[in-house]
């Protein structure tokens, strides 16, 4: 049995919105709904869904960089960090990073690296003194590819991929054992997108890190993940075993969004599923099952109720939230 690291239960993000005009309702905004899951020890869970559908806002989440609402549960190494407070919750900070999208604007512009890692240090009192900490950023650029030199320059003399690689050793100079990778690398170049993927793996291996890869490229999900979650309008809709999901998904969003993913293959085809209709923004879920009204295999049964993830009876390990297999 592998340990379980993070379990999120019934997590939910609620955003007030002010009400229009003098006499009109307030309403609220459902960016994240009720998810649930668990991400075990030294593996890599992928979490994929269209823009919008609360990925991000589901890993800010789990770092309490903002609110949760109503009664979910964040539980990790199985103690209940939901209703920690800054106190309490300071020193699993260190055990819980984050990498962000934004190479540029996650990191302080005012600072040079080795500054920016020596705070890191320091917050955290990871090492005591001057040479302490100029050795251990030393070895933390040594680590993430980059120059030793690199440690006396700003945030804005360097590539994306640099950025990304300074990102990285910040999350790992306080020696996390997870790690929320939030898009890390949708806004690089491609043939840089594998050097950061491939540092990724490599770290996991070197310090047996535990990953939740958020993305919406389902190739580089497939590529880094063990499991992949799928995400729709702040509910995750189905996981399985990324060898599973990608042969055989089950749910009629998760059909869609790979049936999008080209096939490097000579000689295969599949057919590819345009799903009707808009994505509904947080403000207008729709009532029942949150895809029916762009769902090609909807029932009127769907419209009344909301299933919940529940595993196929072949495959336990693989959850679906579809009426078509309850």
């Amino acid at each position: 049995m592998r340990e379980e690291i993070l379990s999120v239960r019934d997590l939910h993000v609620h955003y007030p919105v002010r009400k229009a005009g003098l006499f009109g309702r307030g309403t609220v905004a459902r960016a994240v709904n009720g998810v649930s899951f668990e991400v075990m020890k030294g593996e890599t869970l992928g979490l994929v869904g269209e823009s919008g559908c609360g990925k991000t806002t589901l890993g800010r989440a789990i770092l309490r960089l903002v609110p949760s609402s109503k009664g979910g549960k964040i539980l990790f190494r199985g103690r209940d960090i939901t209703d920690l407070d800054n106190r309490r919750f300071r020193p699993l900070r260190k055990e819980m990073q984050m990498i962000f999208q934004d190479p540029f604007g996650s990191l302080n512009p005012r600072l040079t690296v080795g500054q920016m890692l020596g705070e890191a240090l320091r917050v955290h009192g990871i090492v005591r003194g001057g040479e302490a900490t100029e050795k251990r950023v030393r070895d933390l650029l040594d680590t993430v590819g980059l120059n030793r030199e690199y440690a006396n320059r700003y945030p804005h003399e360097f590539s994306g991929g640099q950025r990304q690689r300074v990102g990285i050793a910040r999350a790992l100079a306080v020696n996390p054992a997870f790690i929320i990778c939030d898009e890390p690398v949708s806004a690089l170049d491609v043939s840089i997108q594998s050097q950061i993927i491939n540092l990724l793996k490599d770290l996991q291996r070197e310090f047996g890190l535990t990953y939740l890869f958020i993305a919406h490229d389902l190739s580089v999900v497939e590529y880094i993940s063990d499991r992949v979650a799928v995400m729709y309008l702040g509910k995750i809709v189905e996981i399985a075993d990324g060898e599973t999901l990608y042969a055989n998904p089950k749910h009629p969003y998760t059909q869609a969004l790979l049936s999008a993913i080209p096939l490097p293959e000579l000689g295969r085809k599949k057919e590819r599923i345009v799903l009707k209709g808009d994505l509904p923004g947080p403000l207008s879920i729709p009532e029942g099952c949150s895809f029916h009204p762009r769902c090609p295999f909807a029932m009127p049964e769907c419209r009344e109720r909301s299933p919940g993830l529940a595993p196929l009876a072949d495959d336990p390990r693989h959850l679906v939230s579809c009426l078509l297999y309850q």
